[in-house]
């Protein structure tokens, strides 16, 4: 494992008889992964890898997916892993068309407005269902929308994010 390794998903409950496990993702592209890919299982809360499994199939079922790991065949093994984090490494991400970002990108990175005002940093992003909301802690804590009229520019290679200053944040 050479690069960084992001978490994709939370494991809950198994899932049947045959190892399913039912798994809250970070992100959509889930149902992109292919038969085979290497995914890891975090020890615990933690970034550390546990074990390396192999992706049989996965499926979307009601709010969450059912994931389905070669190495885990019943439900007995199953119920061990519930709690724990799959984690995917940073090269095996999709890439994602121009403007969108992985949240883990995003979380950290210092916010200015385009005057240069350094306003704190985004320490959680809110899902509101109409747009993402930055929730950015400084002197005090503000609440960024995370749309084109207010982001002007997320900056990976600097590591900062723009924004137009608003009349109340």
């Amino acid at each position: 494992m050479a690069s960084r390794l992001v978490r994709i998903a939370k494991i809950g409950e198994p899932f049947g008889i045959k190892g399913g496990l039912k798994i809250w993702p970070f992100y959509d592209y889930l149902l992109d992964l292919k038969k085979g890919q290497r995914i890891y299982l975090s020890w615990g809360d933690t970034l550390i890898v546990k074990k390396e499994l192999s992706l049989e199939y996965i499926r979307k079922h009601n709010k969450g997916f059912v994931i389905h790991f070669a190495e885990i065949t019943n439900r007995t093994e199953a119920e061990k892993l519930k709690g724990n984090w799959l984690l995917l490494e940073e090269e095996d991400l999709p890439v994602l068309p121009e403007g969108y970002f992985y949240s883990y990108q995003i979380m950290g990175l210092p916010v200015y407005e385009l005057e240069g005002k350094y306003l704190g940093t985004v320490k959680e992003i809110l899902e509101t269902g109409s747009n993402d909301v930055f929730v950015v802690e400084g002197e005090e804590e503000i609440c960024i929308p995370a749309i084109k009229d207010v982001v002007v520019k997320v900056d990976l290679k600097e590591g900062k994010i723009i924004i137009k200053k608003m009349e109340e944040y």
